[in-house]
């Protein structure tokens, strides 16, 4: 299906597309219902990513699914059915083999694409269209095609660690499993949160591999081969709430709780 475009200064611009990781079952909610559709507020969590990237002027979004797709399928079809404000896709990640793999399972929906992809993950409630705003606009100035949300928690604790070099230019994330004691210290991480050209996605992605610690395809090593072709952009986020992963049911119910008190 092509992108829609839009009118941007008097020029055609080409809206962006999301891909929404949610393929995993997530064990630790002790549940056999896909963990993107536990519900927040009385909504599936993947809703809200999904929101948030319609805010930021998203009218096509590819769901990766994999564990309960017919389920994940059948309870998006029916939120957003006729809505007629965003086009929904899906594409199957059969085997979950990492992030890269994942985004690699959605690059043919992206063949008529030439604009910007955002990168979101399916359990992460709380971000906001504004971040997704700022990161499309850093990504369309980077000379490496490609943008990327950092955080720092409270504790670093299992995040990718974002890699800088003595002038500052980001080079590559390196997941904790795979980093050195010097590199545990860092303190700003990877929030998962992605946008990038699609052309560096379909030349980049194909080419990955799996040598790391996981034996998984990182979606982390694109930043590094961004890196060694251009400057990589690196949009700090201020509050770590907003991009807080569901991985438990206390998690849940934490951001749940979060909600209320905001409201």
């Amino acid at each position: 299906m092509p992108t829609r475009a839009r009118e941007e200064n008097g020029r055609v611009a080409v809206s962006p597309v999301a891909v929404v990781l949610a393929a995993g079952k997530g064990t630790r909610m002790n549940s056999a219902l896909p963990k993107v559709l536990h519900e927040l507020m009385g909504a599936p969590l993947l809703s809200y990513p999904i929101g948030a990237a319609r805010a930021a002027g998203v009218a096509r979004v590819v769901v990766v699914v994999g564990y309960g797709a017919d389920a994940v399928r059948a309870r998006l079809s029916g939120e957003y059915a006729g809505s007629g404000e965003i086009a929904l896709e899906f594409a199957v990640q059969a085997e979950q083999r990492g992030t890269g793999h994942a985004v690699l399972c959605a690059l043919p929906s992206l063949a008529d694409h030439d604009g910007l992809v955002f990168i979101l993950s399916g359990d992460v409630p709380l971000l906001r269209s504004e971040t997704l705003t700022r990161l499309a606009e850093a990504c369309a100035r980077s000379s490496a095609g490609l943008a990327l949300a950092s955080f720092r928690p409270s504790s670093n604790v299992g995040y990718g660690r974002v890699l800088r070099d003595a002038q500052g230019a980001v080079t590559g994330i390196r997941e904790q499993r795979d980093a050195t004691a010097e590199e545990r210290e860092i303190r700003e991480c990877n929030a998962g949160v992605y946008c990038a050209r699609a052309s560096l996605l379909r030349r980049v992605l194909p080419t990955l591999g799996s040598d790391n610690a996981q034996g998984e395809i990182y979606l982390t090593d694109l930043v590094a081969r961004a890196g060694r072709a251009g400057a990589v952009a690196a949009v700090e986020i201020e509050d770590p709430l907003e991009v807080a992963g569901v991985n438990t049911p206390e998690q849940l119910a934490a951001l749940e709780d979060v909600i209320r008190r905001r409201q």
